[in-house]
């Protein structure tokens, strides 16, 4: 009895805490963020308007008609940013087009074979991520293709019950790491309503953040008030559990005499 007890007196002193903290989170303090025009264009894109520029890890292939030693040859960028392909060897490759690769190798493989033609393109795009974090069965970085968008990225993360599908943002980061644009997107009006009109194009480095709703969100608080509490409540509780099995054995002892 004096376990439950102490487990209701702990939850009846922070769940009222919990509320205060969690609830204006939870039912509205998370602003909602506009900067639209930084995602979407018109008439939306159906890829990035960026060119993709490789990277170490990605993989690459080359493949020629009329040099042998490079006919669908396959490898991946190493950490210093080049490919030793046969016949032509080391080539910095690194934040270069598949275009612009494709035209170095050509030139050095016309050292052997005159009417060499080389072309290069990514088969495995690894370099480049996008991120997906919060209430989701599936956090994690997503390999970047140029042509994932919001409601793609979201259907493979797959929120959770706990999370809050109407408050979904999406972080976009400059190349120092440091944020510059975001918008908040209803991921019910594009599922009920079809509305999507907000599903942009991402670009390697955004992030997509689904937070919790507002229950889970007074769950978590509750938990981290607990938890630096347990330990100190399951040390008071000592004392008295050794004399309520100190006082059991002696009563076992004397009922069997």
């Amino acid at each position: 009895m004096k376990r439950i007890e102490t487990g209701v007196e702990l939850v009846r002193w922070a769940l009222p805490m919990a509320l205060t903290v969690a609830l204006p989170l939870g039912t509205g303090g998370c602003e909602r963020y506009t900067d639209y025009s930084a995602f979407l264009a018109e008439p939306r894109p159906v890829v990035s308007a960026k060119e993709y520029r490789m990277g170490p890890p990605d993989e690459v292939q080359v493949e020629s008609k009329r040099v042998r030693e490079l006919a669908n040859h396959t490898e991946r960028i190493r950490p210093d940013g080049y490919v030793t392909p046969p016949l032509i060897g080391n080539v910095f490759v690194a934040g270069k087009t598949c275009e612009e690769v494709s035209a170095e190798m050509q030139k050095l493989a016309q050292k052997y074979y005159e009417d060499a033609d080389v072309t290069v393109r990514v088969v495995g795009f690894y370099s480049k991520k996008i991120y997906v974090f919060g209430e989701v069965f599936a956090p994690g970085p997503y390999p970047y293709n140029g042509a994932n968008s919001v409601l793609g990225m979201l259907a493979a993360a797959q929120p959770t019950r706990l999370a809050d599908p109407s408050r979904i943002q999406i972080v976009r980061p400059n190349k120092d790491g440091q944020l510059i644009r975001r918008m908040t997107i209803d991921l019910d009006a594009m599922v009920q309503e079809g509305d999507t009109s907000l599903d942009a194009v991402l670009e390697s480095g955004d992030i997509v953040y689904v937070p919790p709703n507002a229950l889970a969100t007074v769950g978590l608080a509750l938990q981290q008030l607990l938890l630096p509490i347990q330990p100190a409540a399951q040390t008071v509780r000592g004392p008295a559990d050794i004399e309520e099995t100190t006082m059991g054995t002696v009563y076992g002892r004397e009922e069997g005499r």
